[in-house]
């Protein structure tokens, strides 16, 4: 009978806490659901302040001029990460309505090619519920040529110029991709960053070189003439064979010995440092290609920068990066610890100063060039191990 008795109190009790736990997540239903949705409005107007209609309105500007499979004067957008042909158009009113997700941007650039008008406005934090004017004016021509004659002395043409513009935040707006050397923007008045760099066979890339862009107003034209970028480090590199690890303080995981004797194999060399989020998300892309061809001879090995001393200090930086990046798995190759000058010896052979570098080296033991493990790397893949 005290069984019984216990029994119902239990059941008694447990079903108070579900009741309890029900009317909990009703009430943060009720009140998530009675939340006004976020909005924002951009309202669109010419010069003259006068309402426009039917103006492209996105969050930056990419184009690719007969290159990377795209038509000429190909325009591209991006809004929360999907490529969208000028996702909004303003209507009317003049007007463009922003729900959701998509009203918490704060960079907006809008063209209106009818009249050769263009804005650009930078929205404060807190917007969101409020109306935003972004106002039209004649469009300023920026253009500019993009040469390498360290490249072409290399034996190694340069294959497109490519042209980063970045507004006075340092917020990138737009880009543009040529095969002719060259990029043109259409930019309102204000301060910009010009960033521009050239490629060539196997991804290897000039040095990259920044500029200030100050458009005044009323200004149409602005010709920045041609730019002579210097050859890399690694453009020297490139098609002869890999330099060996200098000055490796440890290993971890295994040694898997100097670059030479792993002729055969096809080689990925990950230039990374723990400090930094971008190397950390690109891991298990990592991962994911050692997994799905160390089989087939690929070996990946990572080169971490002289900002960790020791394995200890590395170990305790991964195991966050293992919970919040990694979904828990550990690293499968081995990691390299540099030390020496800059960001470490290594880094210094192979002229890398950016994060993370990914670096090929093929069978016969010779630089193949430098592929964003996301897409490039993937598809050069299969072409380098299938050469074994």
């Amino acid at each position: 009978m005290g069984c019984s008795k216990h029994a119902v109190l239990i059941a008694v009790i447990i079903s108070a806490i579900a009741l309890k736990d029900a009317g909990v997540q009703t009430a943060a239903a009720v009140d998530k659901a009675s939340l006004p949705e976020r909005k924002l409005v951009l309202q669109i107007v010419g010069p003259d302040g006068g309402l426009v209609a039917g103006a492209n309105v996105g969050t930056g500007l990419n184009v690719f001029e007969n290159s990377q499979g795209h038509p000429p004067q190909t325009i591209v957008m991006w809004l929360r990460g999907q490529k969208r042909w000028w996702p909004y158009s303003s209507d009317a009113q003049g007007q463009v309505l922003l729900k959701g997700p998509d009203a918490a941007y704060r960079n907006f650039y809008v063209s209106y090619p009818a009249q050769g008008w263009v804005g650009y406005r930078q929205v404060l934090e807190g917007s969101a519920g409020s109306r935003v004017t972004i106002r039209l004016e004649p469009a300023c021509h920026v253009r500019g040529q993009v040469t390498s004659t360290g490249f072409e002395n290399l034996g190694h043409p340069m294959a497109r110029a490519i042209a980063f513009l970045h507004d006075s935040r340092d917020h990138l707006l737009m880009y543009f991709v040529s095969e002719r050397g060259r990029y043109e923007f259409l930019l309102p008045a204000g301060r910009y960053e010009l960033e521009c760099l050239g490629e060539g066979p196997g991804g290897i890339e000039t040095e990259r070189r920044r500029m200030s862009l100050d458009i005044k107003p009323g200004q149409r034209v602005l010709d920045l003439g041609s730019v002579n970028l210097r050859s890399t480090r690694l453009a020297e590199l490139y098609a002869k064979p890999a330099p060996p690890f200098e000055k490796i303080t440890d290993w971890r995981s295994r040694n898997p010995g100097m670059i030479g004797l792993l002729r055969g194999s096809v080689v990925v060399l990950v230039f990374w440092g723990s400090w930094s989020q971008p190397c950390l998300r690109t891991m298990p892309q990592l991962i994911k290609l050692h997994d799905q061809y160390h089989e087939e001879g690929l070996v990946i090995i990572g080169v971490h920068d002289n900002s960790v001393t020791d394995l200890q200090q590395l170990e305790t930086k991964l195991v966050e990066a293992r919970s919040l990046y990694w979904e828990r798995r550990d690293l499968p190759f081995p990691v390299a610890l540099d030390s020496g000058q800059g960001r470490g010896a290594t880094h210094e052979v192979y002229g890398v100063d950016q994060w993370p570098t990914t670096i090929v080296i093929d069978r016969e033991g010779n630089v193949a060039g430098k592929f964003s493990p996301w897409g490039p790397l993937q598809k050069e893949l299969p072409r380098l191990l299938g050469d074994g």
